[in-house]
């Protein structure tokens, strides 16, 4: 893995003079499945809107691809928070998959019929087609779950970044987002997860970031989650042991 997918350097972000990322440096190579983990606070949440260019910093740069985000922002596909959508708006399941092919109409013009048919193929596969229909309102949390995610594979991106995916969902689907990013993994793309689930990070990704307000550690997991390490991110207060395999998955540290 040569090529470098997201590049983040000497990154400081901060609101009302206090810092929430200071002096942060990533390198994220293209084809990997990256967990970013750390405690309530930590700026998981701003680093994701660091590299979409949402959030200004104080210092640092940010390159995707390359290139300067604002270039390279039709390759990114984004998946938020639940709590950050209005569920409450008037659209349905298949209207809100298909806003993902906005980025590739040109001026002006509407979705046809293919886009249509990439946001069906998109919801089947999450197992949401036949609620295509239903106003995203009447759905369950991992339903509505499945259907951002749908918009984010119907986008074909080359970068992914979601913020909590896994965040309230129920085990199946959870399974169908673990099945998704893998998919996406195995086809080259690069996918950033903010994660809190410790017990599930080893057997969900490849690579992890460890984060509190500065960068503790990042590279393969099995390189860099570390008991060590989980204990400077989380100040000692971390009883997960990511070594032991037995330990029972969803028991989240602290």
């Amino acid at each position: 893995m040569s090529s470098t997918a997201i590049e983040v350097s000497d990154l400081t972000v901060a609101y009302r003079e206090r810092a929430v990322l200071w002096d942060v440096d990533l390198a994220v190579p293209e084809g990997v499945l990256l967990a970013v983990v750390g405690p309530n606070g930590a700026g998981k949440t701003t680093l994701i809107q660091a590299i979409l260019g949402l959030v200004p910093p104080v210092a640092g740069r940010v390159r995707v691809l390359g290139r300067p985000v604002s270039e390279s922002r039709p390759s990114i596909a984004y998946v938020p928070q639940k709590n950050s959508v209005d569920w409450d708006f008037p659209a349905t399941v298949l209207d809100v998959v298909t806003m993902g092919r906005y980025g590739r109409l040109r001026w002006f013009r509407l979705p046809g019929r293919a886009d249509r048919e990439a946001a069906m193929e998109a919801l089947r596969q999450v197992g949401m087609e036949a609620f295509a229909s239903r106003h995203i309102h009447a759905l369950s949390g991992g339903q509505q779950q499945r259907v951002f995610l749908a918009r984010a594979l119907v986008q074909d991106a080359a970068v992914y970044l979601m913020d909590e995916p896994f965040q309230g969902v129920d085990a199946t689907t959870e399974r169908v987002i673990v099945d998704r990013l893998r998919d996406l993994r195995a086809r080259g793309r690069t996918v950033l997860v903010v994660h809190h689930d410790l017990q599930t990070v080893r057997e969900y990704f490849d690579w992890v970031l460890l984060l509190n307000v500065r960068r503790i550690a990042c590279g393969p997991v099995n390189e860099v989650f570390t008991e060590a390490n989980l204990r400077l991110c989380y100040g000692g207060r971390t009883t997960v042991r990511p070594e032991d395999p037995g330990t029972p998955a969803g028991e989240e540290a602290e």
